[in-house]
């Protein structure tokens, strides 16, 4: 993946090293977790994978609001991650997983994967591995950006932003019906989204660079309650939520 701020490629396990809070404090990911426990209230169980895990949040958030749960796995390419994860996590599996190319022998209640497939190449192979790990009658939530890809997630490595109507034809193909799926951010995270890219290499300096100050968390805060005037579903939203449910086996209840 190429590096933050802009400079040569990294791997996973130094990136994430570097990303604890902007992952904590970046008001998108924060409405990205809330968005996920919105969907997941209308679901009910007791099994969960969250796949490119990362440093552990939404895992972190997810077992605070619906945990305990029987049992919980994450996944990650990074064996730091991994590595990280389960010095925190003792009761959580961790795995290391390349979602393009595989898949856990293993299904689940909920599969989470939430920023990830905009990195990949392989996007449509990479949501039929996701859907093989849902149980039947779960559900898999699926979040990405959509539309224009602006210069710092260009630094992040995101290669191809999906459509609503990807996402709608890869998850049928596998086996997947839509729940819901919403078109979020519009007006005040796409205007963000414009205003961090005016200078994409002081952004990544200042909110992609370790540690966050006072002014990096009170800055935070602020669009994160700027980020509530937001229309959940707006055909000018720049982030999709997806909620997406396999088919209970035959006669089960």
């Amino acid at each position: 993946m190429p590096c933050p701020d802009g400079g040569a490629s990294v791997d996973y396990d130094v990136l994430w090293r570097r990303l604890d809070d902007f992952v904590r404090y970046n008001p998108g990911a924060r409405h990205r977790r809330r968005a996920v426990r919105r969907l997941l209230a209308r679901c009910r169980f007791r099994s969960l994978l969250d796949v490119g895990c990362g440093s552990g949040e939404l895992l972190v958030d997810l077992l605070r609001t619906f945990g305990p749960l029987e049992r919980v796995w994450g996944v990650d390419q990074s064996a730091e991650s991994v590595r990280r994860n389960a010095e925190r996590m003792p009761g959580v599996t961790f795995r290391r997983l390349d979602l393009e190319r595989e898949r856990l022998g293993e299904t689940f209640d909920v599969v989470t994967c939430c920023e990830v497939i905009e990195h990949v190449a392989a996007q449509a192979d990479a949501v039929a591995n996701l859907a093989a790990m849902v149980a039947p009658g779960g559900h898999l939530v699926l979040t990405c950006p959509t539309g224009r890809i602006f210069e710092t997630e260009r630094g992040w490595g995101h290669l191809r932003h999906p459509s609503r109507g990807d996402l709608l034809g890869w998850t049928r193909a596998a086996g997947l019906e839509p729940v819901a799926l919403e078109n979020w951010g519009w007006p005040v995270y796409r205007i963000t989204k414009w205003a961090t890219n005016l200078d994409p290499g002081w952004s990544r300096r200042h909110f992609a660079a370790g540690a966050y100050g006072p002014l990096q968390r009170a800055v935070s805060g602020a669009l994160d309650l700027a980020n509530r005037l937001n229309a959940r579903d707006s055909a000018h939203g720049c982030q999709l939520f997806g909620l997406f449910r396999r088919p209970a086996a035959a006669g089960a209840a």
